[in-house]
């Protein structure tokens, strides 16, 4: 009974992926049959090479433009984008980012948070993106990997998600993160794209790159994870709402709470402050750092 329990286990183990994954074990695992590797870049930086096997996406076929805000594209196209990259309920997914820009990585971790609001659990990201892969003199590929579609039909889990009215009704009474920069959060640094400055009323600030150091790998997961729990009073077992500017800042807050350090209950508001700056009756605080008490 011990040895059938140990090994039942094992093959849970084994289609379980690490949320964070560094180029070692990708080198270790490139031909394993149950991994999806996928670049998150432009068509010109994949085909100039990529990880071998990997496929090829790009943030617009996830994402949708809704004239003043922008929010991930309808569960259909979530679907055929899906289905097109082959992956099934028991794929394990690892996601990278060719990063040039900050936005480029957040772009990857986008990704990972739409693949969990669509039903996939098992997605990592690499840590450091393509230029962790080129830095370790890994070798790049530059042929164009194809993949057999998958037949997955996507099942959203709405806790996943946070609207502008799921907003309203839970200031005071859950904590909130925003993830854009202190500026932007106190009101101080405008938006071009969000006519009211400052932040939702009881949101906390926390930047998403404080969580990186310079080559966009993770810092010290014992120490973001005291950062959390002590600083910030987060409740592993509790709600919390992440949001940024228009939803990528945001991803990567979403990605090391509930991905690397396992907050259950973390809703992203996709719209973020280019729906909620831009209406004229929505609580705001400016000028000032605040603290969830509930």
């Amino acid at each position: 009974m011990k040895t059938l329990l140990l090994s039942l286990l094992g093959s849970v183990a084994a289609f379980a992926i690490e949320p964070l994954i560094n180029t070692t074990w990708l080198q270790q695992h490139l031909d394993d049959k149950n991994l999806t590797i996928v670049e998150v870049s432009s068509k010109k930086s994949y085909e100039s090479g990529h990880i071998k096997h990997a496929l090829h996406t790009t943030i617009d076929r996830w994402r949708m433009n809704n004239g003043t805000f922008i929010s991930v594209r309808t569960p259909q196209e979530i679907q055929n984008e899906i289905q097109s990259l082959g992956i099934n309920r028991s794929s394990d997914v690892v996601l990278y980012a060719d990063i040039q820009t900050p936005k480029d990585f957040l772009k990857a971790s986008y990704i990972f948070w739409a693949l969990h609001y669509h039903g996939i659990e098992n997605v990592a990201l690499l840590d450091g993106g393509k230029q962790a892969w080129i830095k370790e003199g890994a070798v790049l590929d530059r042929y164009t990997a194809q993949t057999e579609s998958s037949n997955y039909t996507v099942k959203t889990d709405p806790a996943r998600i946070a609207d502008r009215v799921y907003v309203e009704n839970h200031i005071g009474k859950l904590p909130m993160l925003d993830a854009r920069p202190s500026d932007k959060y106190l009101g101080i640094t405008p938006t071009a794209t969000v006519a009211r400055d400052g932040h939702i009323k009881g949101a906390m600030s926390y930047s998403w790159n404080y969580s990186v150091d310079n080559d966009y790998k993770l810092k010290n997961i014992k120490k973001l994870e005291k950062l959390f729990t002590q600083g910030y009073q987060l409740d592993k077992e509790n709600e919390v709402i992440v949001y940024c500017t228009g939803g990528l800042e945001t991803s990567f807050n979403y990605f090391v709470l509930s991905g690397v350090l396992g907050y259950k209950h973390v809703r992203l508001y996709d719209a973020s402050m280019k729906e909620w700056g831009n209406l004229e009756d929505t609580p705001m605080i400016q000028y000032s750092y605040e603290v969830f008490q509930k």
